[in-house]
């Protein structure tokens, strides 16, 4: 049964899909905001006591922010004032593999095409730090060979262009060349395709990985693509990468959001980063 919205929310929701050109999944997401507070968004009194009785019902702060940060671009919408803070959220650190668990995944020796295809996957998002979604749907015309970047299509429908290193380069020309699809043929622009040409799913996808994982006996970390992402990102500012760099790669509207991986970073980490930086240490050399 379609869930029934009143004139105003349709109204916003379709600006957003027509006009906005926000992607289908993310109108799927303020539909999910807009029926957990059906009937409160008229003004911040029943905003409130709709949270209210959220948590009551154990939903968790993180959940309840991203509700209110859609009913928020709402009330934007409908030039209505927004003084409602954002509920305390615990701070957690999300752990990322180590050096001996990426190695493991970037010197494992695939065999078949479906191995070749998931090597050359993961070393794509060790290296770019891509969403998963991104990553799977990439064409071959996507990715300049000769510039070392990779057009990406984000979140919003939104491009941007992510460097890659040399060394992925020839992975992926190694994969392609090894699956037989270095050509452009009409109907075989995915990068990453089935073999029957059609796009990779997440689920087929992380079925591979963790037999990968299983196989290389990888533990204390969740073997997912925000894994590899946050090790990306994690591993970037280690080496004392630029955080609106980061931003701009990860494809971030807002360096708020990149700052949560520095919590990964350890006092070990910014004395690293520090002794490389250092004008003393640099004009000792």
């Amino acid at each position: 049964m379609t869930y029934e919205f009143n004139d105003e929310i349709r109204a916003f929701l379709q600006e957003k899909l027509y006009l906005q050109n926000v992607s289908p999944r993310t109108i799927i997401l303020y539909e999910s905001c807009f029926k957990a507070f059906d009937g409160a968004t008229e003004n911040l009194d029943v905003v409130k006591d709709r949270v209210v009785q959220l948590r009551s019902r154990g939903v968790s702060p993180v959940t309840v922010n991203t509700y209110l940060r859609h009913i928020k671009c709402f009330y934007r919408w409908k030039g209505m004032e927004w003084k409602l803070p954002w509920l305390e959220e615990e701070q957690k650190i999300l752990p990322t593999s180590n050096s001996q668990q990426v190695r493991g995944v970037l010197n494992s020796r695939p065999k078949t095409k479906n191995e070749f295809r998931l090597h050359a996957l993961l070393c794509l998002l060790l290296d770019s730090g891509l969403r998963i979604s991104e990553a799977l749907s990439l064409t071959k015309d996507d990715v300049n060979w000769d510039s070392l970047t990779i057009k990406v299509r984000g979140k919003g429908n939104k491009h941007r262009l992510v460097p890659i290193s040399q060394e992925l380069r020839k992975v992926l020309f190694r994969y392609l060349h090894t699956i037989g699809r270095t050509q452009s043929i009409p109907g075989q622009t995915l990068l990453f395709a089935t073999k029957h040409h059609t796009k990779l799913t997440v689920r087929n996808f992380l079925r591979d990985f963790k037999k990968l994982g299983e196989r290389l006996r990888i533990k204390d970390v969740r073997i997912s693509p925000h894994t590899l992402r946050h090790t990306f990102a994690v591993n970037y500012l280690r080496r004392g990468g630029n955080l609106e760099f980061l931003r701009r790669i990860l494809g971030h509207s807002s360096i708020l959001t990149t700052q949560k991986y520095l919590k990964s970073l350890g006092v070990e980490d910014l004395q690293a980063v520090h002794s490389g930086l250092s004008l003393l240490g640099n004009a000792a050399n």
